[in-house]
């Protein structure tokens, strides 16, 4: 976590040196993950997976060089999934990240105030912790998972959305996928892996 807000921080001093005809903001986002994972190979015996509804936001600093543009991110993220147990009682697993992500983004029409975008890049996550919650009529528990969960995550994102040039601000609205890379359970057999999934929606505000 220390070394990702380092790499923030130094992102923001560099863009205090970006001459000033070029178009440089920082700005917060926020909106909602729907998640969920994917176990390869598939075990026929296991439930069926739904998605899981996080919240998701932070910060963006954003650099722009005509229709191209550099937007790194720092955002805290929930992930996971869920899945009946039957009618009446559910089991959830939680999954609570700081991302960080650096990504490209090509505006599609590079001028006027309503601008359709799409991105893509890397995105590093650290695990801060992680929960599983049954749910039955008989009312909730929650266990603390951390130990089942690796510390770290890497992923491809990728997506579409809109920038607002409005004056002295930037709007945006995005969707995204999030592709997990790297195997996110400690609890798996020989040749199993277990790797986060989803698509989020976000919006935002620069300046």
């Amino acid at each position: 976590m220390k070394r990702l807000m380092t790499v923030f921080l130094a992102v923001l001093f560099v863009a205090a040196l970006v001459p000033q005809n070029l178009a440089a903001g920082v700005g917060i986002k926020g909106g909602f993950n729907f998640s969920n994972i994917s176990v390869k190979p598939a075990d026929p015996e296991m439930p069926d997976f739904q998605n899981m509804r996080g919240l998701t936001g932070g910060l963006f600093f954003s650099l722009s060089l005509g229709f191209i543009g550099i937007q790194p991110e720092i955002l805290y993220s929930r992930r996971g999934m869920m899945y009946d147990i039957d009618t009446t009682s559910k089991i959830e697993y939680m999954a609570d990240y700081i991302e960080g992500l650096v990504l490209l983004k090509l505006s599609v029409l590079p001028a006027g105030p309503i601008r359709p975008v799409i991105f893509g890049g890397p995105s590093y996550g650290y695990l801060l912790k992680a929960k599983g919650r049954l749910t039955t009529p008989e009312g909730t528990e929650v266990a603390d998972m951390d130990d089942m969960f690796e510390k770290t995550e890497w992923a491809a994102v990728f997506g579409a959305g809109l920038d607002f040039k409005l004056a002295g601000i930037l709007l945006t609205v995005d969707g995204r996928y999030h592709m997990g890379l790297t195997n996110v359970s400690k609890d798996v057999e020989v040749g199993q892996t277990v790797k986060n999934k989803g698509f989020s929606v976000l919006v935002g505000i620069g300046f």
